[in-house]
């Protein structure tokens, strides 16, 4: 799968963030540009979503932030942050009725192994009871990622024939080990 992401920051989002991480958090993305995002944190995690990569007048499209996933028993959403692709072929989440996005994402970590995505990760938003929710794609893993994360599943990359494995953060400065968010689930 895909426990968390990097993406980059943009001041549109700080309303937002300031909502589910603390000041501190917000300060630091920033300063670094980028913004942490795991599934398995404290608090409420983030993911960046398009519809399309261009709006109605054919220009580039802006993402905007959805909390990804739920891990709340008492919501009426999947209690999940990832979606089989061979469930949504199935039709398994056709009654939620899931409008496909793409997630604008440059980096993943799954068990601790960081990877660079070129382009982004499938998704899909359920909205329901008034809420949108962001669900990321996943796949069976590949032979390399199976043998790299030792995890049955991967996310569902865009554009994307081969997973660029980092050697470790991609901010350069904290081991996944390290990093006072927890992206080792």
């Amino acid at each position: 799968m895909c426990g968390g992401v990097i993406f980059p920051y943009r001041k549109e989002y700080k309303e937002v963030l300031e909502k589910y991480y603390s000041k501190a958090e917000v300060e630091q993305f920033e300063a670094t540009g980028e913004v942490r995002s795991v599934y398995w944190q404290k608090g409420e995690p983030v993911l960046p979503v398009m519809e399309s990569e261009q709006d109605e007048d054919g220009a580039q499209a802006e993402p905007r932030l959805l909390l990804w996933g739920n891990r709340d028993k008492g919501k009426p959403l999947p209690q999940t942050g990832w979606a089989r692709m061979e469930s949504i072929e199935d039709g398994k989440w056709g009654y939620l009725k899931p409008k496909p996005v793409f997630i604008p994402v440059e980096y993943g970590v799954e068990k601790g192994k960081w990877f660079g995505i070129n382009k982004g990760i499938a998704g899909l938003v359920i909205e329901k009871a008034g809420e949108e929710r962001v669900y990321m794609l996943t796949q069976a893993a590949d032979d390399e990622f199976l043998d790299v994360t030792h995890h049955d599943r991967m996310p569902a990359l865009i554009d994307q024939d081969e997973i660029g494995w980092l050697s470790g953060d991609p901010g350069g400065t904290l081991s996944a080990s390290q990093s006072p968010m927890k992206f080792d689930e």
